[in-house]
């Protein structure tokens, strides 16, 4: 069965199209099931910083009742499903499971681009090259931390942060991220948009790990664009990419969809 669970929208200022347009997509390319998850809000207490790649609080009911309304309104020819893209951040996520909790949405994703809380002064951005052990070890105990909390269904770009030092140090690093994993049976997700920008991600020795340790797999095509859905060649890249590590992808009737 063909899904797609991590799909933006204009509203995190870095995406195109309409939301009707991304359905629309996903049905042409024979998707049984969409998902949305945009980039939500958050809430940095006691600063006048907000991220300029999500959405403002403001924004979220529209984005809220524009999915569902599709969702009714194409319920004979896809399943659409409500969910947002989110970091885990310490200080700010019980504010943040209070503001979701009464939207009752379908799942979230994690797709953690900051190590610390993003609004600190120590804050630092994942896909930034570095050479800091103490970096990565922040970024692993901060996404197994957030694993640990149970609202996430699994985690986008688990690869993301870009560690330039020893080699082996990454590997035993990533373990331990790709174990607690799979102990939570948290699919790891094999980023599309990585795939077709070369974006330093996926990493071959991450997904090597991986395959040796036994995660479980998705793709996500990280779609910014409806067109992005109809990209069959960079999906069979993807999946040829897994083929030969012996990954296999999880199917959508085995995922585990942790309700917010």
């Amino acid at each position: 069965m063909k899904y797609n669970l991590h799909t933006h929208t204009k509203r995190c200022n870095h995406a195109q199209g309409e939301d009707r347009e991304y359905v629309e997509a996903a049905i042409k390319a024979g998707f049984k099931a969409l998902g949305f998850s945009d980039h939500c809000p958050q809430f940095f207490p006691g600063t006048e910083y907000y991220s300029y790649f999500r959405m403002r609080p403001g924004e979220f009911d529209g984005y809220v009742n524009s999915v569902r309304d599709l969702k009714k309104e194409y319920e004979k020819d896809i399943e659409i499903l409500l969910g947002i893209e989110a970091e885990y951040y310490p200080k700010t996520y019980d504010r943040f499971m209070e503001f979701m909790k009464p939207y009752k949405l379908d799942y979230m994703i994690m797709g953690q681009h900051f190590v610390g809380n993003e609004f600190d002064k120590d804050s630092f951005y994942a896909p930034r090259p570095n050479l800091d052990e103490s970096l990565l070890d922040r970024y692993v105990e901060q996404v197994c931390e957030g694993l640990r909390r149970g609202a996430f269904t699994y985690i986008a770009h688990p690869d993301i942060l870009y560690y330039k030092g020893d080699p082996g140090y990454y590997r035993d690093k990533m373990a331990e991220l790709c174990v607690c994993a799979k102990e939570l049976h948290i699919p790891l997700e094999y980023n599309l948009l990585g795939v077709k920008n070369n974006k330093g991600y996926p990493k071959p020795e991450f997904w090597k790990l991986a395959s040796e340790i036994g995660n479980s797999v998705v793709i996500g095509y990280d779609a910014h664009t409806p067109e992005a859905l109809l990209d069959d060649d960079a999906f069979f890249q993807c999946a040829l990419n897994l083929n030969a590590m012996e990954l296999p992808l999880t199917e959508y009737s085995n995922l585990k969809f942790r309700k917010v």
